[in-house]
């Protein structure tokens, strides 16, 4: 049936910042500050709590879908009738240069986050089109 496409390589480097070797590391820490944003309604006094909560509190916060800690207390079950049968030629319309690097960028951290993996065309169930969204600025 033919070889399963490797996707490009990732062009990131490597995480720098790691929730499960050292929550607390002082640049792990300043990411997270930096990304958090604080309303304006607040007095300094009650701005600098706020920051020191989210430093004490740094191991809750996740700076990359890779520090996300799976769940492993609960399990998540889909049930369908016997003989159930789903589309599995996918409609795709084509993704232009920067929508596929950016795909490819998502797919290749879920894969090592282990949130998706590979499988052979022949064992797919169902698959549908990508749809990438556009973020509101």
């Amino acid at each position: 049936l033919g070889e399963i496409p490797e996707f490009p390589a990732q062009s990131s480097t490597a995480n720098l910042y790691s929730r499960h070797a050292d929550p607390f590391r002082p640049e792990r820490v300043a990411e997270i500050l930096q990304q958090i944003k604080i309303g304006e309604d607040l007095s300094p006094d009650q701005r600098e709590q706020v920051r020191a909560l989210c430093a004490e509190f740094a191991d809750t916060f996740a700076l990359a879908v890779s520090e996300v800690f799976p769940v492993d207390f609960k399990m998540f079950k889909l049930t369908f009738p016997e003989g159930t049968r789903f589309n599995t030629k996918v409609n795709q319309r084509p993704l232009t240069p920067p929508q596929r690097a950016f795909l490819y960028d998502r797919l290749n951290e879920l894969e090592s986050a282990g949130i998706i993996r590979r499988i052979a065309p022949e064992d797919v169930k169902g698959a549908s089109p990508t749809v990438l969204a556009q973020k509101a600025h």
